[in-house]
């Protein structure tokens, strides 16, 4: 892979990963246009990393937050205090991420490997690249009417709930940031709160993803050059940021249906080159 593919696919990871287009569906298109065959895990995850740190930095109180909270609810139990929940939301969203987590977790665990054969598939992923637009037309019509709550008053069997549309989003071309943002909307939460329910979801998708590939990585990332994985790296993360704060612009002036557009031209055009 060269310095130029590995930008390309940087910038289409960091882009897609929080635009509700489906990374996972780009990054296989983008592979097949480029011919670059057989995209190594390890680089595929180092991208993802680069966008986690992305939301890291994006969000970085409640990040920083949800750290905090975590040590601190450990010690009271330790301290045989309990967990706390009501003292602190974000104790409760640590809660609620692991509930989320659940349904994407089990389908990756027993099912890797069949989700892992369909990326090879362009035409699959052409596929679910339209189904994505139309998840997104339809958060777009739930997302208009009044919604108030916020991330701490979601109950666990909401938060699972959330995660049945992150599960969805294991299959490529099913955005993850899309699906899960229009979760957030189905049950109640405002934009805002939707969103960022969304983007901190992703962080323990994205670190699971990693741990239970570790051996695949451990075997493939001494084939990368250094400047590849930096190149991918860094600008996944870069471009991710920009794409985070676009992505929180477009959802609260409710215009996510310009996405579906793109998708379904996107998904019209395949047809015919491919």
């Amino acid at each position: 892979m060269s310095i130029t593919e590995a930008f390309i696919l940087g910038a289409v990871q960091g882009a897609t990963e929080f635009l509700p287009v489906s990374s996972s569906g780009h990054l296989a298109i983008t592979s097949a246009l480029l011919g670059v065959e057989n995209t190594s895990l390890a680089f595929t995850i180092i991208l993802h990393l680069g966008t986690l740190l992305a939301i890291v930095i994006a969000y970085k109180e409640s990040v920083f937050n949800l750290i905090r909270s975590f040590f601190m609810m450990v010690g009271d139990v330790f301290r045989g205090k309990g967990f706390g929940f009501k003292e602190d939301k974000y104790r409760w969203y640590i809660v609620l991420l692991i509930v989320a987590s659940i349904p994407a977790g089990i389908v990756g665990v027993f099912f890797g490997d069949v989700i892992d054969a369909l990326f090879s598939s362009v035409y699959f992923v052409i596929i679910t690249l339209s189904v994505t637009g139309v998840i997104l037309i339809v958060g777009e019509r739930i997302g208009a009417k009044a919604a108030n709550k916020n991330i701490e008053d979601l109950s666990p069997v909401q938060a699972f709930g959330v995660g049945l549309f992150q599960m969805c989003a294991v299959l490529p071309g099913i955005s993850r940031s899309g699906t899960t943002t229009v979760g957030g909307l189905t049950f109640g939460l405002k934009k805002d709160e939707a969103l960022e329910l969304s983007f901190l979801m992703a962080l323990p998708a994205i670190l699971g993803s990693l741990l239970l590939d570790i051996k695949d990585i451990i075997g493939t990332v001494m084939d990368l050059s250094v400047s590849v994985v930096g190149v991918g790296f860094v600008t996944s993360l870069v471009v991710g940021y920009f794409s985070i704060n676009f992505f929180k612009k477009v959802v609260k002036k409710g215009s996510m249906a310009i996405f579906s557009i793109y998708l379904w031209v996107l998904s019209f055009m395949l047809l015919i080159i491919l």
